[in-house]
């Protein structure tokens, strides 16, 4: 009878332990789901909010803010570039005839990795010439710099014979949502009617 007692008095302690152990289990899930679950992505920072301040191609002044509300893509190049560059904004001039009357509801903008040689005149007649949609930005060295870094854009000045230089970087196309946040990549490998259908869902979302 006695060790019967303590067997059954050992289960009791080993229910209460086990009690206590899954209410500290759950105590913790449930912080680790306050603290670090969906409801705190909201508040993390987005790819494309980082701050910057440069000039467009008429000139004026525009910041982060002059950006958001309305979905974007968002090209990185040089208007001294000898193919990806005019590629590149002629496709995207292209997708902006193929949305017909949604096209209002997307920004092109094409920001200058050679701010020495891309001045706001040289800017607006170049964007222009593909489409006087694009909207052309441009600014300080490190601006620029400081704008590309944040947003994993990679560009380098390659010196060539006589002085001259070009630029390297990235080729992509990058979507980002009404909020400023990235939302996706176009890529020059992809087909057309891919890209286009990746720009409707970014619209269609917004």
């Amino acid at each position: 009878m006695a060790t019967e007692w303590k067997n059954w008095s050992r289960r009791i302690r080993m229910a209460g332990w086990a009690a206590v152990a899954f209410v500290v289990v759950a105590v913790g899930v449930g912080w680790a789901v306050t603290n670090f679950g969906p409801q705190s992505r909201s508040n993390e920072p987005k790819p494309y909010a980082a701050a910057f301040s440069l000039v467009d191609q008429d000139g004026k002044p525009v910041t982060q803010a002059d950006f958001l509300g309305k979905p974007s893509a968002w090209f990185f190049g040089f208007t001294n570039c000898p193919d990806v560059c005019p590629t590149a904004l002629a496709e995207m001039s292209a997708i902006l005839e193929s949305l017909g009357d949604d096209a209002q509801k997307l920004q092109v903008v094409f920001v200058s990795v050679d701010p020495e040689r891309d001045t706001p005149e040289i800017l607006k007649d170049y964007a222009g010439y593909f489409d006087p949609r694009i909207v052309a930005l441009t600014g300080s060295q490190e601006n620029i710099s400081s704008m590309t870094k944040a947003r994993y854009i990679y560009s380098e000045k390659i010196p060539l014979e006589g002085g001259n230089y070009t630029m390297q970087h990235s080729a992509g196309v990058q979507l980002v949502a009404p909020d400023g946040g990235f939302w996706g990549t176009l890529d020059s490998e992809e087909n057309f009617d891919i890209r286009l259908g990746k720009v409707r869902r970014l619209i269609q979302g917004a």
